[in-house]
C-alpha cells in the first residue's frame, strides 16, 4: 500500500500533479490511499475519481495528533511507503516514522526556494529517514545539492500533463463575449496564483512598456492576496484598458484556446506545469528564466526566455508576437510537438519505477502486476 499525504488547503499544480500520479497508478491496480485535508478540493477529487481518501486535519508540521493519526493509519492499512507532496507533508511523516515506522520515505520538491539553514531544517532535510527526494525539475535538484541534500538521494521527475485534454475541441467564442473582446483582439494570457514569486508587477511593468498600436488585451487568470495591490499597480500605470483580472476561473483549457500568446513571468518557480499546457495548447510562450521555466522551453524557437524582472525585454517580445501572427502560429506548433516529453504517463513511469525499487512486486499488492 502507498500512502500519499498532501497538507494543502487548496487546488494548485502540486495537488494536480499529485491527483494525476494517484489516477496513473490506480490504472496499474497498485494499492493507494491519500491522505488530506477534510473538505478540500483534493478531497472531492478523489472521492470523483474514485480514488481511497482518509481526511485528517492537520494543521501545521508540529501537529501532534496529525502524525499519530498518520501512524496509526500506516499501521492499520500496512503501508509499505509513504511519498509526501507538500513540505507540511514531509515533516508529519518524518514525526509518523520515528522511532517505530521502518517504512520507505519519499519526497516530492515541487519549489526552488532553498531549504532554511535552521537546526530544524537541516535536522528536517537531511534525517537519514528521508529515503528519496524527487525534485520536479534540474534546478530544485542543483538547489537541494546547495543545501545539503546527497545527490544520490536526488531523482528528477518532471512533472507533467495530461495531453488527452488538449487533443478536444474547445470553444471560446463565449469568453469573447464575456470579456467584450472583438475578433481581432490578440490576447496574451497568464495563468497563476496572484502572489510574490509569480511576479505579475513585472507583467504590468512590461504591458506598460509595449509599444505596438495593435489592438490587444492582457489577462490575468488567478487569485491571491496580491490581487489588490496589482490592480492599484495597473491603474498608476495607465493600463486598465489593456488588462482584465478574472479571477479563480475552471475553465482553464477554454482560456487557453482564447490565447494568442501565454507568459509566465515568475520569480521563482519549481517547473510551472501553466507552462506545459499553453504549449500543449500550441501557444508561443514569453517567460522568465525564473526557477525551471526554462527547462521546458525551446529557447529563441517556441519561446522568447528573459532575465527575472527583464519587462523592457518581456514589453519586447510582446510587441514582436503580437504583430507577427506567422511567427506566434510557427511557435506554437514547434510547442505542441516539444511537449510531448512532459506527458503525465512519462511522471507516473518514473515513479513507479523508483517505487518498485524499494517494493518490487509487493507493489501490485497481493494481486498481480
Amino acid at each position: 500500500m502507498i500512502l500519499h499525504i498532501n497538507t494543502s488547503r487548496e487546488w494548485r499544480g502540486g495537488e494536480q500533479q499529485l491527483f494525476y500520479l494517484a489516477t496513473g497508478l490506480s490504472s496499474y491496480k497498485i494499492p493507494q490511499i491519500i491522505i488530506g485535508q477534510p473538505n478540500s478540493p483534493l478531497e472531492s477529487k478523489c472521492i470523483e475519481e474514485g480514488l481511497k481518501f482518509i481526511p485528517v486535519e492537520m494543521r501545521g508540521e508540529w501537529d501532534r495528533p496529525a502524525f499519530k493519526k498518520i501512524r496509526s493509519i500506516c499501521i492499520e492499512q500496512n503501508v509499505k511507503l509513504i511519498h509526501t507532496h507538500t513540505a507540511h507533508a514531509h515533516t508529519l511523516a518524518l514525526f509518523a516514522k520515528r522511532n517505530s515506522l521502518n517504512i520507505p520515505l519519499i519526497v516530492s520538491r515541487r519549489v526552488d526556494f532553498k531549504p532554511k539553514s535552521s537546526l530544524f531544517s537541516r535536522w528536517k532535510y537531511r534525517h537519514q529517514a528521508n529515503d528519496y527526494y524527487l525534485p520536479v525539475s534540474q534546478k530544485i535538484k542543483q538547489v537541494m545539492i546547495e543545501a545539503g541534500i546527497a545527490p544520490e538521494k536526488l531523482i528528477t521527475v518532471y512533472s507533467g500533463i495530461d495531453l488527452k485534454r488538449f487533443q478536444k475541441q474547445v470553444t471560446s467564442d463565449h469568453l469573447r463575449e464575456e470579456f467584450e473582446l472583438s475578433k481581432k483582439t490578440i490576447t496574451i494570457g497568464n495563468v497563476a496564483a496572484l502572489v510574490d514569486h509569480k511576479d505579475q508587477e513585472t507583467l504590468l511593468r512590461a504591458i506598460a512598456e509595449m509599444k505596438t498600436s495593435a489592438d490587444f488585451k492582457v489577462l490575468i487568470v488567478g487569485e491571491g492576496k496580491l490581487e489588490k495591490k496589482l490592480k492599484t499597480l495597473s491603474t498608476n500605470l495607465g493600463i486598465n484598458s489593456k488588462v482584465i483580472f478574472t479571477g479563480y476561473r475552471t475553465d482553464v483549457p477554454a482560456l487557453l484556446s482564447l490565447f494568442d500568446i501565454f507568459t509566465l513571468t515568475s520569480k521563482e518557480e519549481g517547473l510551472g506545469t501553466s507552462v506545459l499546457d499553453a504549449m500543449a495548447s500550441s501557444l508561443p510562450i514569453v517567460a522568465t528564466r525564473g526557477g525551471g521555466i526554462a527547462e521546458m522551453l525551446t529557447e529563441g524557437t517556441g519561446s522568447y526566455v528573459h532575465n527575472v524582472g527583464d519587462f523592457t525585454s518581456i514589453a519586447a517580445s510582446f510587441d514582436n508576437l503580437v504583430e507577427n501572427e506567422a511567427e506566434r502560429i510557427r511557435m506554437g506548433n514547434l510547442n505542441k510537438g516539444a511537449v510531448k516529453r512532459f506527458s503525465v504517463t512519462k511522471t507516473v513511469e518514473k515513479t513507479k519505477l523508483i517505487y518498485y525499487s524499494f517494493l518490487g512486486d509487493s507493489l501490485y499488492g497481493e494481486g498481480t502486476k
